[in-house]
């Protein structure tokens, strides 16, 4: 017995090594999720710039924390997020993101990830406030470069009425 419990622990090193030392497409998967959450919560060319380059080139897909589902052209993306939403122009959000483990299988990955997305700024102040939720991201390989495809994120925890009748409204 103690001798399959050793082998079972012996095997999972390897794992355990490859989490704590990203292999290099590991560790771009992660800087692409890092660059994004940098710039998505202010709209711009910097957000322009980095969706047009890390976004596939086809139809995306996104399901949002409150379980809608938008599947949208990289072309509608980079439109939505190059200027503020007009039915609520001072709205800013600040993505922090840790906790990555990405898993590849040829030329597709999963990253699942931690989020904080710290909303100011809202006509509504029910909407202002920290959201943290777990993601999954896809993304796809072409021509050497790692493209996300799509995007799932799930609250890790109830959030107020308010808040939530606030958001049903948006």
């Amino acid at each position: 017995m103690l001798k399959y419990l050793m082998i079972l622990i012996l095997s999972g090193c390897p794992l355990a090594l490859a989490q704590t030392n990203p292999s290099a497409d590991q560790q771009k998967i992660i800087d692409i999720e890092q660059q994004l959450a940098a710039t998505t919560g202010s709209p711009g060319e910097a957000t322009v710039k980095t969706f047009q380059k890390y976004l596939y080139d086809g139809q995306d897909s996104l399901v949002d924390q409150f379980g809608r589902h938008y599947r949208m052209t990289k072309a509608d993306i980079v439109g939505m997020v190059g200027k503020p939403d007009p039915t609520d122009p001072d709205a800013k959000s600040v993505y922090k993101v840790s906790d990555f483990q990405i898993d590849i299988y040829g030329d597709t990955a999963l990253a699942s990830y931690s989020q904080i997305a710290t909303d100011s700024g809202h006509k509504n102040a029910a909407l202002d406030g920290d959201t943290t939720t777990t993601c999954l991201d896809t993304f796809i390989k072409h021509s050497g470069q790692w493209y996300a495809l799509a995007s799932s994120c799930t609250p890790t925890g109830p959030m107020s009425q308010a808040r939530w009748d606030a958001i049903a409204k948006t």
